[in-house]
């Protein structure tokens, strides 16, 4: 009887075993596809192509070096970059002279980007959080709604673009997240550190423009990025000379030029870029026959 018991507890663990043990593999780190940040998107799939750009440079306009450590402003219609003894105030056209400024005070650093409506506010720390709140519902006071431990610190506030918050770290990634509830819509690698702000563009929206622009220059300062808000690719890349590198975020000013400050080898070479997003160029048409000798090439048999 007691070997009948224990075949019996056998049976039943087995059958425990099996049932269980499919729940648990779920969890497990046999592929990539398991892992918890590898999950479906969670946006349906674009209709349609998404927008096409390339970026355009206007020009460079001459900086009087070093630049300083602060970060450049755009306040009306002028670019302001800082620079020894002062800062430089350029209008965003080529063949601009630059005007010194000993003192302006930049804008203050904002802790909280709120809403339209100003109900949800939103911040991230150096210490690699993303918080959001909403206000109670006296209005009174702020309560949280929900919060995010991102990988490495984020140096730059977040940028709200309607439904979406997007943000850049220390690891390397450019992040965008459902504003409503920290839902991760997408992120992107793009190599390098990013302690800068992102940058919406154009700056008031453009009909002829499929979506939202983000801009990001990573810490290496080698390029700008585009990419595409709504689900993060990569649209255009504007890579400098190995010589120089970018030292500020983009700055959109006019509604849709950019405009970026960078050095050189030098410490006093330095320039403000001056680019443009637009659309490639059409195809053009086929290139003409080939001539040899002055006649036409021949064609078909009878040279028609």
């Amino acid at each position: 009887m007691i070997a009948c018991r224990l075949s019996h507890l056998a049976a039943r663990a087995l059958t425990f075993v099996l049932l269980v043990t499919p729940a648990f593999a779920q969890y497990g780190t046999a592929s990539p596809e398991n892992q918890p940040n590898n999950y479906p998107p969670a946006l349906p799939a674009r209709r349609g192509p998404g927008p096409m750009l390339v970026f355009e440079r206007l020009g460079e306009i001459p900086l009087p070096g070093p630049l300083g450590m602060a970060s450049g402003f755009a306040a009306d219609g002028f670019v302001l970059i800082p620079v020894e003894g002062g800062w430089a105030r350029v209008a965003p056209e080529s063949g601009a002279t630059p005007s010194i400024v000993p003192q302006i005070d930049p804008p203050a650093t904002v802790e909280w980007v709120a809403s339209s409506n100003g109900k949800r506010r939103f911040r991230t720390t150096p210490e690699g959080l993303v918080e959001a709140e909403h206000r109670s519902r006296g209005g009174k006071k702020w309560a949280s709604s929900w919060k995010i431990v991102a990988p490495n610190s984020i140096l730059a506030p977040p940028l709200l673009l309607g439904p979406r918050l997007c943000y850049a770290g220390l690891d390397d990634r450019v992040t965008c997240v459902r504003a409503s509830n920290g839902h991760r819509l997408w992120a992107v690698d793009l190599g390098d550190r990013l302690s800068r702000g992102l940058t919406s563009w154009p700056a008031s929206g453009d009909p002829t423009i499929d979506g939202e622009i983000l801009l990001a220059v990573p810490d290496d300062g080698a390029s700008v990025i585009a990419l595409d808000a709504y689900d993060g690719r990569r649209v255009a890349t504007y890579e400098l000379p190995a010589t120089h590198h970018f030292a500020s975020s983009a700055l959109v000013v006019a509604r849709d030029r950019i405009a970026i400050a960078r050095k050189g080898y030098e410490d006093g070479e330095a320039a403000l870029v001056l680019l443009r997003l637009t659309r490639p160029p059409p195809a053009g048409p086929p290139s003409p026959l080939p001539y040899n000798g002055g006649s036409p090439a021949r064609t078909g048999p009878s040279g028609r």
